[in-house]
């Protein structure tokens, strides 16, 4: 019996044919949004940030519409990224559709929502921020009415914790960072140089006196984070930082064994009460060193304090975030407010700490 011949006979369409793209499924409406948003945007990455995807997402999906187009969308050169011309005349085809559904989606509380492309809309731009519980209650959110009213496209989320993290990448994220930390890959902004205090109240100074070497063992409390150091220099009557002795004078200390905390401000509310002296960051306690809840009585000797890379009593609040997103206008936005927030401190306050 004769072999039978393959069959020659062509479909109709192939993948790659002239038939009109109308005539296929459409891809899912998320990578028709992703691809938009990639083209509109010229990155991958800032569309991940705009979609809260991540960049891998942007990437499959963009596949996906190009393989549903047959033609290649985007020519990538090195770092640089553009639509190819099938990709332009595709975005400009998708752009008014697209921006009618948008129209068309109801927005919470029943309104219609507003148009990515029409410019940013309030809360539009999320930025997460990492930073200490301390800080963010007494330096961040008495800011935070000026910041929002300043920058109102921010939709800020606060982390709040102990352990230093890494900044996550392709997302909007800055951090306030107190002391020393690895700075590979960071973008990093020096705010403000901080000594460490020994603190108490009007009444624990009365009963107690301002000679560190004399106060109860049982009454120095304890920051986990923060040791005593070994000696300690007698601060001025006027509570400044300005010390009464040389460092020939620093009053040696016997080991403290007061209540401990991690949290710093449990550790204040401690001293506020009267419960004891408390070894904290000077900018943490500024507002109550100003109202007189407070007396600033001693801090470490100048010779110790003043080290470069290792010191004990004076650090340094950095903002940082990652090198690649300090561009991004979440990021930008924050970084320009808070370093004016500090320079009006300063200017307004010189010589005082930022609080």
């Amino acid at each position: 019996m004769p072999a039978r011949k393959p069959s020659t006979t062509k479909t109709s369409e192939s993948p790659r044919s002239s038939t009109s793209l109308s005539g296929r499924s459409l891809p899912p409406l998320s990578a028709l949004q992703a691809f938009e948003a990639a083209a509109r945007l010229g990155s991958f990455t800032r569309a991940a940030t705009e979609r809260h995807l991540s960049h891998s997402a942007i990437s499959r999906a963009v596949q996906s519409v190009e393989h549903w187009h047959g033609l290649p969308l985007f020519e990538r050169s090195g770092p640089k990224l553009g639509l190819s011309a099938a990709g332009e005349a595709l975005r400009q085809r998708l752009a008014e559709p697209l921006a009618q559904l948008h129209r068309l989606s109801p927005a919470p509380g029943g309104r219609a929502a507003p148009d990515p492309a029409a410019g940013l809309s309030p809360r539009s731009e999320p930025l997460a921020l990492f930073t200490l519980p301390s800080l963010a209650a007494t330096w961040l959110l008495p800011r935070l009415p000026r910041l929002l009213a300043r920058q109102p496209q921010l939709q800020l989320t606060l982390h709040t914790g102990y352990a230093m993290q890494s900044l996550p990448p392709l997302h909007s994220a800055v951090a306030l960072r107190f002391g020393q930390f690895d700075r590979t890959g960071l973008r990093c902004w020096p705010l403000w140089s901080d000594a460490v205090v020994a603190v108490a109240t009007p009444d624990w100074l009365a009963r107690h006196g301002g000679e560190p070497a004399l106060w109860p063992a049982g009454e120095r409390l304890r920051l986990l984070s923060e040791p005593w150091p070994l000696r300690l220099l007698r601060c001025g009557d006027e509570g400044s930082a300005a010390c009464a002795a040389g460092p020939a004078m620093a009053a040696r200390l016997p080991p403290a064994e007061g209540p401990g905390f991690n949290d710093a401000l449990l550790l204040v509310q401690a001293a506020l009460l009267g419960l004891g002296v408390a070894w904290v960051r000077r900018s943490l306690v500024a507002p109550w060193l100003r109202d007189g809840a407070l007396r600033a009585l001693a801090q470490e000797p100048a010779a110790r304090a003043g080290r470069t890379g290792g010191a004990d009593a004076h650090k340094t609040m950095w903002l940082a975030c990652r090198d690649e997103l300090a561009e991004h206008p979440a990021v930008r936005a924050f970084v320009d407010w808070v370093l004016e927030e500090v320079a009006e401190e300063a200017a307004s306050r010189p010589g005082i700490i930022p609080s």
